[in-house]
């Protein structure tokens, strides 16, 4: 903690009041650095939910999209069946990452019994995981393109 007193020149004394007061803004400023640490905490959660809710709305849509591939190879001739195993690899893309969550998740629940450089392995390997979030964004929607190009071209 800081301390800093007032000392009065003429008699000598210290001044307690301001030693007071910069006690109590030191309790303040712990306060203060305990909330952020809570909101980051909150912050962490909430980037947690809203890749599940992403990743539950990809898997939806590339559901719809593995239908729409099979609807087309019926309806168009030229389309061929073997066509649907383009949005069934990306299905596989988006359950490879669901995996990497389940094991970044397992791995955090146990945090305390892990040693330094497993820690530091799997901090480089959630890294990559936030990177395949985006890839299976990227995935999805260039399986819509390719999708919607069947669709209008014929």
């Amino acid at each position: 903690m800081w301390h800093f007193y007032k000392h009065d020149t003429m008699n000598g004394n210290i001044n307690l009041n301001e030693n007071t007061e910069v006690l109590s803004s030191d309790e303040e400023m712990k306060k203060i650095h305990e909330n952020f640490e809570r909101t980051k905490e909150k912050g962490v959660k909430g980037i947690l939910k809203y890749f599940d809710r992403i990743h539950d709305k990809l898997f939806n849509f590339n559901n719809i999209l593995i239908v729409g591939y099979f609807a087309l190879s019926k309806v168009y001739d030229k389309i061929s069946l073997f066509s649907v195993f383009i949005p069934l690899c990306n299905l596989m893309v988006l359950i490879y990452i669901e995996y990497r969550m389940m094991e970044k998740s397992r791995f955090e629940s146990n945090i305390m019994d892990q040693t330094s450089s497993t820690i530091n392995k799997y901090g480089k390997r959630i890294s990559n995981t936030n990177l395949f979030s985006l890839l299976s964004i990227i995935s999805t929607v260039s399986v819509t393109i390719l999708f919607l190009y069947y669709f209008f071209k014929e």
